[in-house]
């Protein structure tokens, strides 16, 4: 592993955002340039009170656990190099699902943690009980730190057989903490959490940041010693093959989300070596850089294009149409490029909730609070994923 203290100085404006360079800028040589620029750099940030691997890192809520601002999210991986080199490289919180990339991602988790699990913090988008059991025996480990469920509503978290699971599964020795996995920006979710005592952490989709009642609530849970990883949160392309902007972008991004909207760490999608390359260096960077102008762009990109995922359509076809899901599912294939993985997600809504029973009355149109043309996007995902 190379030295993780190197200075280079003598960055010009195009360096900023050559493929390296605007990553490469650190301490004095990256305020300089900042300042130049007229971008915003936080000073601050060169001195982190925890680290992991030498890498910025963050006590987890109260888990207690310490893991690397920037984590690794296996929902592109499917080739186990690309896990090893993140986890090399320092990033320690690692996190997959059975159902990501066909099942090829835990596979290729299983084939790493055979020789690395000691040195990760695993997390599996699982529910405790057999999904939980048959991941384990995928991922060759007996443990996982967290288990994170996928939940958008009240009465998924707030089911009383959940706690009962997770308590035997702890008991157990099978798992550590649990949390959820949110895509509504919903604060009632967040409250009720809150109310029930049971989850430590909360893996949440920071695609609605402009909405200050949910952002609130994330204030509160942080208050009270929830982990809070966020997702979601990141140019979609960048996943994989990210160009020199969408870099920057990602930088500024990571930057904004842990210092000013309540993260403790960012899961960024890692399915090649240049993704992982450009995490590890915005986290070598201390996640200093902010380009404030960036991420105003990249957000007005998404107006009338992604959903924010902010509920406020939860409810609203008289058909029980999944539009919200599908809409995600349409992403997955068409900037994921998972086609395989968004396919299965799709046929498993079944023909009552999918694009086929929308009556095309528009009452989901009405209330986006991005304006997105729902109706056309919901056609486009049918035939492309039924």
């Amino acid at each position: 592993m190379r030295d993780r203290d190197d200075n280079v100085s003598g960055q010009d404006r195009s360096g900023l955002f050559d493929r390296r360079g605007f990553l490469r800028v650190t301490g004095a040589a990256a305020l300089g340039a900042a300042a130049g620029l007229g971008l915003g750099f936080n000073p601050l940030r060169a001195a982190e009170e925890v680290t992991v691997n030498g890498l910025p890192g963050v006590v987890f809520g109260r888990t207690g656990i310490k893991i690397t601002k920037i984590s690794f999210g296996g929902i592109l991986l499917n080739e186990p190099p690309v896990l090893v080199n993140a986890i090399e490289s320092g990033i320690n919180l690692v996190h997959t699902s059975p159902g990501y990339t066909n099942g090829r991602s835990i596979e290729a988790f299983g084939k790493v943690m055979k020789t690395h699990r000691k040195k990760v913090v695993l997390a599996v988008k699982v529910k405790p009980g057999e999904e939980l059991d048959k991941a384990l025996k995928t991922l060759n480990t007996d443990y996982a730190d967290f288990i994170i469920p996928p939940m958008d509503s009240v009465e998924e978290i707030s089911a009383p057989q959940l706690r009962a699971d997770f308590e035997k599964a702890k008991k157990e020795g099978k798992c550590g903490h649990i949390g959820f996995a949110c895509h509504t920006a919903d604060p009632k979710i967040i409250d009720t959490m809150l109310s029930l005592k049971l989850h430590d952490l909360i893996l949440m989709s920071y695609g609605e940041t402009g909405n200050a009642d949910f952002m609130a609530a994330l204030g509160r849970a942080r208050d009270a010693g929830i982990g809070i990883l966020a997702m979601k949160g990141l140019p979609k392309r960048a996943s994989s093959d990210p160009n020199a902007e969408e870099r920057a972008t990602a930088a500024s991004l990571c930057h904004t989300m842990v210092t000013g909207q309540h993260a403790h760490a960012v899961l960024a999608s890692m399915g090649s070596f240049q993704a992982v390359e450009m995490y590890r260096e915005i986290l070598e960077t201390k996640l200093s850089y902010c380009n404030p102008g960036l991420e105003k762009t990249w957000r007005a990109s998404l107006e009338g294009a992604y959903c924010a995922m902010c509920g406020a359509c939860s409810g609203v076809c008289p058909n029980g149409v999944a539009f919200k899901d599908i809409v995600r599912f349409r992403m997955y294939e068409r900037d994921y490029r998972l086609p395989e993985y968004a396919r299965a997600k799709y046929a498993a809504l079944g023909a009552s909730c999918d694009a086929s029973a929308c009556a095309e009355c528009g009452r989901c149109e009405s209330v986006c609070s991005r304006k997105l043309p729902i109706r056309s996007m919901l056609k486009e995902a049918h035939a492309s994923l039924a």
